[in-house]
């Protein structure tokens, strides 16, 4: 018999539920393995479409076809000046995407992280070594990732290491560590940077998740939870110390 719950998967997937709604659901997760299935089905898909999204290239001939959309036909008059204005909109436009992405490109990696984050909750296995020993877990990586990181020393602090295993993103594999946090789940996500140059960290709060994304030495670093603010500031401020050279 299907469980009533299912109707609200999307919606928990999507961010788009209430924060009690969001909370509730999640709690029923760990407890419907008919659910945690469906759940994982669709978190596939969507990163299965995000995939496919960035594998499309625009062709070479559309932008010679813009340009012979927008070329005037006469030296003056209406028309040039409608298709000078066409123009400026697509570098208007243009300019405006790219100083976006350059003021921040961390956005889609930080999307899909959500979802293996939700994947991780639903998941009657959520870990592939189980310790709460910072000693056991990060000698478990090696050989299985091309870099090294540090774990912080969470003594006399309100997290508990639950474990670690390898994730993936952009088919690149790093560390998802799991902690908890009262009756919160936190991930946190290590992977080898490609910039190598030092950023601040980078808060988000939706309905949902708080999301935290940040540079140290030649780790990137992402932190998932449905916990707040101060908690995801603690605990990365703490992983920044751990692994700053």
């Amino acid at each position: 018999m299907s469980c009533e719950w299912r109707q609200r998967i999307s919606g928990y997937v999507d961010n788009e539920l209430d924060p009690a709604s969001q909370k509730e659901f999640s709690l029923h997760l760990r407890t419907c393995p008919e659910c945690s299935t469906a759940m994982l089905e669709e978190v596939t898909l969507q990163q299965a479409v995000r995939s496919a999204g960035r594998r499309f290239h625009a062709p070479p001939d559309l932008r010679l076809a813009v340009e012979n959309k927008l070329r005037p036909r006469t030296r003056f008059g209406f028309a040039w000046r409608w298709g000078l204005a066409a123009a400026c909109l697509v570098v208007a436009t243009w300019v405006t995407v790219f100083l976006y992405s350059q003021k921040d490109d961390s956005l889609p990696a930080i999307a899909e992280l959500v979802d293996l984050h939700v994947a991780t909750l639903a998941s009657p296995n959520p870990v592939d070594v189980i310790s709460t020993d910072r000693h056991t877990v990060k000698p478990w990586f090696q050989g299985k990732l091309p870099f090294t990181f540090n774990l912080p020393e969470l003594a006399n602090s309100p997290f508990v290491l639950v474990g670690g295993k390898v994730a993936y993103l952009h088919q690149s594999p790093g560390a998802e560590l799991i902690y908890e946090f009262r009756k919160h789940k936190i991930s946190v996500f290590v992977f080898q940077t490609k910039s190598n140059k030092p950023s601040p960290l980078t808060l988000r709060k939706n309905s949902s998740f708080t999301t935290a994304a940040w540079e140290e030495g030649t780790l990137d670093c992402y932190l998932i939870t449905d916990a707040t603010g101060d908690e995801v500031r603690q605990l990365a401020s703490m992983f920044q110390d751990a692994n700053r050279s």
